[in-house]
């Protein structure tokens, strides 16, 4: 019997103990995560409309204005949206690894001297700016506003802050071209056409060039008429290669019109520019004169004749 009513006791305890257990571990739980959802979220902003940053000195800034990004000191350059919409997700919302308590100088987290320096404002007229300091394994040292509190948060943060200006600006494409899909080429200069098709089986050479045809790096995003004067690429000096072809994705016959101009200062590289574009491009002179080798020819020599 005694036995009988020892093992009872044992088993109440026992019970009693994984009551108190669990309790204690929910408990545990719930301040740990009440902890972390305290101490993780740096700063929670609306929609963004504006934000700037330092790359390499130089300070970015940018607006959004109808739903639209813009190069604050010239809303004429084509700014790539998705990536601006993509830095301004990252600065919208920011969350801590976690906090520093009891942290030590800014000196000593590179946040004195930040590497980077990010300013937003949201749809509210809210501000923040964020400073950057020292890598601490694959995290970075981040304050805010009066830098009275430290974090450190994903290394994620500061991908998007390398980008330069060139990066940012949605550049022209130029379309694939060979004989398979070339249809018919018209070469102006001097006021006078030069008609290249493949009924008259005069493509093969210049196809063979075009299909080579790159942009290089872009001189000018907005490009005035002083400036087209002084690439040759106003309408009396440049070449224009007015291209139809035969789209290799959607198979419609497409247009498009490139402008040679001169060579640069360095006689490496030719001016060169798509009708419709305010852009201006250098590419290698090399690669011009493979693609467009009797062109140059024909310009050097003025005998194009009018067909």
């Amino acid at each position: 019997m005694k036995q009988k009513k020892t093992l009872q006791i044992l088993l109440l305890v026992f019970a009693g103990l994984i009551v108190l257990y669990t309790g204690v571990n929910l408990y545990q739980k719930q301040q740990s995560y009440k902890e972390d959802s305290d101490q993780t979220m740096v700063s929670d902003l609306k929609s963004l409309t504006s934000i700037s940053y330092n790359n390499n000195g130089t300070t970015l800034s940018f607006i959004k204005q109808n739903g639209k990004w813009y190069y604050t000191k010239n809303k004429k350059y084509p700014i790539t949206q998705s990536s601006l919409e993509s830095l301004a997700s990252t600065f919208q919302k920011v969350e801590a690894v976690r906090e520093l308590k009891n942290a030590d100088a800014l000196s000593d987290y590179g946040l004195d001297k930040p590497t980077y320096t990010v300013s937003v404002k949201d749809k509210t007229g809210k501000s923040m700016t964020y400073y950057i300091g020292n890598a601490t394994g694959e995290n970075y040292y981040v304050t805010y506003g009066d830098k009275s509190k430290i974090y450190t948060v994903s290394s994620d943060i500061t991908s998007s802050l390398s980008y330069s200006l060139d990066n940012l600006i949605e550049t022209d494409t130029f379309p694939t071209l060979s004989t398979g899909n070339l249809k018919k080429v018209l070469v102006t200069q001097n006021g006078k056409t030069k008609t290249y098709t493949s009924k008259k089986k005069n493509l093969d050479g210049i196809s063979g060039g075009l299909g080579v045809f790159t942009f290089g790096d872009c001189q000018n995003y907005y490009a005035s008429q002083t400036d087209l004067v002084k690439y040759g690429l106003d309408k009396d000096s440049r070449i224009t290669i007015d291209i139809t072809y035969k789209d290799t994705d959607t198979k419609k016959t497409k247009n498009v019109v490139l402008y040679i101009g001169k060579k640069d200062s360095d006689q490496k590289n030719y001016y060169v520019q798509l009708k419709g574009s305010h852009m201006v491009y250098l590419s290698d002179k090399d690669v011009v004169k493979l693609s467009l080798i009797h062109i140059l020819r024909c310009r050097r020599s003025h005998k194009c004749r009018s067909r």
